[in-house]
């Protein structure tokens, strides 16, 4: 997708335009020309042009086409068009003013002390929640220690490869731990349904390191792990040469007081000083979670999801989502998303929808069993996957804030049990709502075998009725389900507990101690993550001035 935009002169004014739509095979270069009709503005006033959202519209048997909002930038004196009527159901005009949003970090005050001077800010986990708090920490001029558990990028594909090919897990460093967190053996989904104006900074610095332009306004941005790999190692680069450190093997085990506030951090190889800490461990660090709350932070159970992993061959999804356009040059792999509710009152969903995709082992621990979805860029494979789990409260955990995690392990060891040293239990999903075994198997994409196995027996029993109850539902929804394998079982949708945190970010009664992202309970993908650490280092940065501009007019 190709735009062009005049410099930011302060005289240009902007118009959005929404609901332009373009068929598959008509060129983005008409766009300004759409949008100035529709804004009433003569097309010779545009200076400059950018697409702000592009989403696809398959409904219906018409051809599919694509949706964009686009945003002009017009000529000084440039009559700018009333706003124009809403869309039928919703609030946004189709016509409105638009700016650049300006999501840069507020440089320090200039009087302020040097942001280097004592220990650094330290950095708990290099998923993109940590990742990001880095990045932001350097785009003010600090200069942070950033700990990461596992291997660096390159040491731990290999380490994972032992696992995928010889079962070798090695709980350090695996699919959840490492450098990029668990989203680097994903699908790379950049979706975000909140309305911080950082998620636009996050981007950027996608884009900056190498992404494609288009997850600045795709609707279903993806990345995949390929192109994840070598945005790592640029983003990574890049703190380095504004003077943060990366540690690999750091296993951050505990905190550090003095004085009744957060000094540093113990690690697996000793002490390290330094604050503030922003802690952002991922969903799965379920012994960094417990030593913290054995030392008094405040730890809360949060409900999550739990069910299994369906496959399904994907030009059977092409051809439920777009019938006889299916495999069009000009439209991406299909995907879906089901949703259903029992009579009981519990939601079942599909979750992590990966077209194109493979099934893989993501344990972390020894004897435990978890699948996941993973898919590269083109999203070219045989088969998509995507997670079909039912919402699970935390009252239903059992006793104690940690009560997720042994109920995580216990369904994970069950799934373990029925696959074997080194097999995934799997059963054809029609079986699963019959009740009855699978006679054989259908090829599948996932690296280790399929067993044939009763998946029931290795999920909370409400959960598996919950399943069985919606699935009739959720393949009238979307056939190719029928077709579905079932693996088992995915456990880790989300963090089970929640790190209470004050509304200065802060975790109360510890001064200095920053949760955040997906592992802290406070997030639920790359974005949403990545913003969450941002959002953190601005309320810090912020009290920071504060704090030496009253210094300075003391």
């Amino acid at each position: 997708m190709s735009s062009c935009e005049a410099g930011g002169s302060p005289a240009l004014a902007g118009v959005q335009v929404s609901g332009l739509t373009l068929g598959l095979s008509e060129s983005a270069q008409r766009l300004p020309s759409l949008a100035a009709r529709r804004a009433g503005v003569p097309e010779t006033a545009v200076r400059g042009w950018r697409v702000l959202r592009r989403s696809l519209d398959a409904r219906g048997r018409r051809e599919p086409r694509y949706v964009f909002r686009v945003g002009l930038l017009l000529a000084p004196g440039t009559p700018l068009p009333p706003p124009d009527l809403p869309f039928r159901g919703s609030s946004e005009s189709r016509v409105a003013a638009w700016a650049p949003e300006d999501t840069a970090p507020r440089p320090l005050p200039q009087n302020a002390r040097a942001p280097a001077a004592g220990p650094p800010p330290l950095v708990v986990g290099t998923g993109p929640a940590g990742l990001f708090a880095a990045l932001r920490l350097a785009a003010y001029g600090w200069k942070p220690l950033l700990l990461e558990r596992g291997d660096c990028l390159d040491e731990r594909i290999r380490t994972v490869a032992r696992y995928w090919r010889r079962g070798e897990l090695d709980p350090e460093s695996n699919v959840q731990f490492g450098e990029g967190g668990a989203g680097t053996f994903s699908d790379g989904k950049l979706t975000y349904r909140g309305k911080d104006p950082r998620r636009q900074w996050v981007l950027e610095q996608l884009v900056a390191a190498g992404a494609p332009e288009e997850i600045l306004f795709d609707a279903r941005a993806h990345l995949g792990t390929d192109r994840l790999r070598g945005l790592l190692r640029r983003l990574r680069a890049a703190l380095e040469a504004a003077g943060a450190e990366v540690r690999f093997r750091s296993r951050v085990q505990g905190l550090l007081l003095r004085e009744g506030r957060v000094a540093g951090v113990e690690t697996s190889g000793g002490q390290v000083p330094g604050r503030p800490v922003f802690l952002a461990p991922g969903h799965s660090a379920r012994d960094l979670v417990s030593a913290l709350a054995a030392q008094g932070v405040a730890v809360e159970p949060k409900g999550f999801a739990v069910g299994l992993r369906v496959e399904v061959p994907q030009e059977r999804v092409d051809r439920n989502q777009y019938g006889s356009w299916a495999g069009h040059p000009g439209l991406p792999p299909g995907e879906f998303a089901v949703k259903a509710r029992t009579p009981g009152g519990r939601d079942v969903y599909s979750f992590c929808m990966c077209p194109g995709g493979v099934v893989i082992p993501a344990g972390s621990e020894a004897g435990g069993l978890v699948v996941n979805g993973m898919s590269a860029s083109g999203r070219t494979g045989r088969w998509a996957n995507a997670a079909l789990v039912a919402a699970v409260g935390h009252r239903e955990l059992g006793p104690g804030p940690l009560a997720g995690h042994a109920f995580q392990r216990e369904w994970e060891s069950r799934a373990g049990g029925l696959g074997g040293e080194r097999g995934v239990p799997a059963q054809r999903l029609e079986d699963f709502v019959a009740g009855r075994p699978s006679r054989d198997l259908p090829p599948s994409s996932c690296p280790w075998p399929t067993v044939p196995a009763d998946l029931a027996s290795c999920l909370p029993p409400w959960v598996a009725e919950a399943l069985r109850s919606a699935l009739p539902d959720l393949i009238r929804q979307v056939g190719a389900l029928k077709a579905g394998l079932l693996l088992g079982v995915e456990t880790r949708t989300s963090s089970p507990v929640r790190l209470t945190r004050a509304t200065d970010g802060q975790a109360p009664g510890f001064p200095g101690l920053y949760p955040v992202g997906e592992g802290a309970g406070y997030a639920g993908g790359i974005v949403s993550a990545a913003v969450d650490g941002v959002r953190a280092v601005d309320a810090y940065a912020e009290a920071a001035q504060a704090a030496q501009a009253g210094e300075v007019a003391g």
